[in-house]
């Protein structure tokens, strides 16, 4: 018996074609992982000088949101914008004294500011701390005060009276003046405060005692409208 199969031209001609299709796959299957390997990806390699991540650390170590650094104070001679409750002018110290007197103006003080002479009951960093609603016959005026170096850096004081916005932060103050004083020497600064917190707390109205205590010399403070 013979067992030889006969196959067609077409049957081997198509299996020749198909062992060369396979054939084509399959060394492209091998050079695209060949390419994947020897090509590393370059966002997995990350440049060692260039922070992958998070804000950069600052000199003393710490990030820039975890670490928080002091405020920056602007320097003396540096113009602030404040505003005042006033409620007169006058040409003579006297004068506005018997105003405050006579029309019983709450917490006011005189200040001396271009020879003339002010009757405010209020000086803030904003307009509402001088707003002047229930307040008859007064209104709100701008003022650029300018803290000056002055003896026994009494105008950084004033600067830092002017950049408190709690109470706590004056009684730092009058702590750290008592500390620093030579004993039994009496501080004027301190002497001051001590006087001023003790009638009231209002920040609007401390600086305006403090204020007007600097600017009848000059020395330490400059007002300009």
């Amino acid at each position: 018996m013979n067992f030889k199969k006969r196959y067609s031209k077409l049957t081997i001609m198509l299996a020749l074609g198909q062992g060369v299709l396979l054939g084509i796959i399959a060394v492209a299957v091998v050079g695209f992982i060949l390419m994947k390997t020897e090509k590393p990806d370059a966002a997995a390699t990350a440049d060692p000088e260039v922070p992958a991540s998070g804000p950069a650390a600052s000199e003393n170590g710490a990030s820039g949101e975890g670490g928080k650094t002091a405020e920056e104070k602007p320097a003396l001679g540096a113009a602030v914008t404040m505003y005042a409750r006033q409620h007169g002018v006058f040409s003579s110290k006297e004068s506005a004294a018997s105003f405050v007197t006579e029309e019983q103006v709450p917490a006011a003080a005189v200040v001396k500011a271009d020879s003339q002479f002010y009757v405010w009951s209020a000086l803030g960093l904003t307009e509402q701390d001088a707003d002047p609603a229930g307040a008859e016959g007064s209104f709100r005026k701008t003022v650029s005060v300018t803290p000056l170096a002055c003896t026994n850096g009494e105008g950084q004081l004033v600067q830092a009276v002017m950049q408190a916005k709690k109470i706590s932060e004056i009684q730092d103050l009058i702590n750290q003046r008592k500390q620093s004083a030579d004993r039994g020497k009496k501080d004027p600064f301190v002497e001051q405060m001590t006087a001023i917190t003790a009638f009231t707390d209002n920040m609007s109205v401390i600086r305006m005692h403090v204020i007007a205590h600097y600017a009848e010399t000059g020395d330490c403070v400059k007002l300009q409208f």
